[in-house]
């Protein structure tokens, strides 16, 4: 009779762990790119010169189902972009300068912002004009961890290499974290080079007591 009852407990185990498996939440893959209404990200440059703030502002459904996140950069100017989040991408469909009639930049079709999320080792290019309407090509190509310090902590990011050619030759690289998005940045070209680093976040976890 033991015999009998190992083998039917054991399938038993197997079944509940396939159930409570399925019973996940979908979604759960990383995010690189996290856009919720509300939170915000504060940057500083390596020189301590300048400084530049992100904060989600609004989301609005679509007629085809998806979500639009409107995000405003301010960095002595007021820049909003419009992103959106298929399955494996961030997408940017609008960037334009409220204060800045005119100034703007619609991408269609939607520019491939950011492979979400990042794995090592694969590569995707990008050919369009941005707001002064002049030619772009990015290649894109995603390098794999690094430990990264900033002053807004000790993150396990991945890291991002861009080649930007047309109206002028850069390489930007880029460093995202898991569950924080963006947490420093380089750009370099000919004798410009200047960085960001991440100083604060609005959603970071409070240290327990």
């Amino acid at each position: 009779m033991e015999r009998v009852i190992f083998p039917i407990i054991l399938l038993a185990i197997l079944l509940f762990a396939s159930a409570v498996e399925g019973a996940k939440p979908k979604g759960s893959a990383a995010d690189y790119f996290p856009l919720r209404v509300g939170d915000s990200w504060k940057y500083r440059s390596t020189t301590g010169e300048s400084e530049y703030s992100l904060k989600v502002l609004n989301e609005e459904k679509q007629a085809d189902g998806s979500i639009r996140y409107q995000v405003e950069m301010l960095s002595g100017v007021q820049i909003q972009s419009w992103f959106s989040k298929p399955a494996g991408w961030v997408l940017l469909h609008w960037q334009r300068y409220p204060e800045h009639e005119g100034l703007e930049a619609k991408y269609e079709p939607p520019k491939q912002y950011l492979q979400n999320p990042l794995v090592a080792g694969t590569k995707w290019e990008w050919k369009g004009k941005d707001h002064t309407q002049m030619e772009f090509v990015e290649k894109n190509r995603v390098v794999g961890f690094e430990t990264v310090t900033v002053p807004a902590g000790k993150f396990r990011a991945m890291k991002m290499v861009t080649e930007v050619s047309g109206g002028a030759i850069m390489k930007k690289t880029y460093w995202y974290a898991e569950g924080v998005g963006l947490v420093k940045s380089m750009t370099e070209g000919g004798q410009l080079k200047y960085g960001f680093e991440l100083v604060d976040y609005s959603f970071k976890k409070k240290p327990a007591k």
